[in-house]
Parts: structure tokens; sequence; C-alpha cells
């Protein structure tokens, strides 16, 4: 019988979450597909060319039909490799500006809420974590200023007078309690 506790711990493989893979892996997928039909329509067509041309003038110096198309698929290759990478790299450059946007003006937001600013919205971007993550985060700002302003108001009515002390003393204790769960 094995001693768990002579192992090491399972270490766990962490994902991002499907939802922001997914609209990256379709625009990605979008790029390959897109440049493999550019490449099919440009070799397509200078096959059917260069095949003409060898049958009418006869194919007889070579050895198989790679030796005609060789140098002009191996071109056409470089190019689809070129355009593919060079698009996914912009792809990338794109995803990484948008989650740096996301994440400052997340971060932006929080920082102005630990300044007491509570009614500015995040609005963080167009990627859609980060959206939901901006509207969380305006959801409680939004709670908290409104237990703000009723905490406001009844400190403001406390401070009108007009009540006995018993019932002073009651309100001012549940008032405390109130600011306490804001702000421990």
């Amino acid at each position: 019988m094995k001693n768990r506790a002579l192992q090491p711990p399972w270490s766990r493989i962490r994902y991002v979450t499907p939802r922001f893979q997914g609209p990256a892996v379709l625009a990605f997928a979008a790029i390959i597909a897109t440049g493999g039909a550019i490449f099919w329509k440009l070799v397509d067509s200078e096959f059917q060319r260069v095949f003409l041309h060898a049958a009418i003038r006869g194919h007889y110096a070579f050895d198989s039909a790679y030796d005609i198309i060789r140098d002009l698929l191996a071109w056409h290759l470089a190019g689809l490799f070129v355009g593919v990478f060079l698009t996914g790299s912009v792809l990338v450059l794109l995803l990484v500006a948008a989650t740096r946007h996301g994440i400052g003006k997340a971060v932006d937001s929080l920082r102005a809420s630990a300044d007491g600013d509570l009614s500015t919205p995040t609005g963080t971007g167009s990627i859609s974590e980060f959206g939901r993550f901006g509207e969380k985060i305006d959801a409680t700002r939004s709670d908290t200023l409104a237990s703000v302003l009723k905490i406001r108001s009844e400190a403001a009515a406390l401070a009108a007078g007009g009540i006995s002390p018993e019932e002073f003393r009651l309100r001012w204790d549940e008032l405390k309690h109130r600011i306490r769960r804001i702000a421990p």
C-alpha cells in the first residue's frame, strides 16, 4: 500500500476559460482556412498552366509530375507559410493589445473604487470575459454606492434630531453595523 503522505501532490493543469479561447480559435481557424483557399486557388491555376505547357512540349525529360512543379510548389508553400504566419502574428498582437486594454480598464476601475469613485463605469473593452468582469465590478460598485447613499440619508435623519435617546441609540447601532459591512 502506498503512503499518500510521501507522494508529491498532484499538479493541476489550469486552463484559460473556453469562453475566452473560442473566438481566438475561430479567428485563427479563419486565417488558416483563408490561407488554404488562396493557396489552392493560386496553385490550381498555376498547375493547370504548367501541366498544359509540359504536355504540349512533351514531358519526357522529367521523371515524374513532381519534377515539373517542384519549384512552383516550393514557392507557393513558402508564400502560404509566410502569409499565415504574419497574419497570425498580427492577430496575436491584436489579442494581446485587447487583453492589456481590458485588464488596464478593470485595474483603473478598481483603483478608482479604492479612491472613492463608485460611479464611473468600467468599460473594459471588446473581449467578452473582461466585459463580464467589468459588469460584475460595476454591479458591486453600484450596490456599494446605493448603500452609502442610504447610510448618508439615515445619518442626516439622525442628525436632524427629534427622536428619543433610546431610539437614537438603536438606530445609531444599526447604522454603525451597516457601515462596518461596507468598510470593516
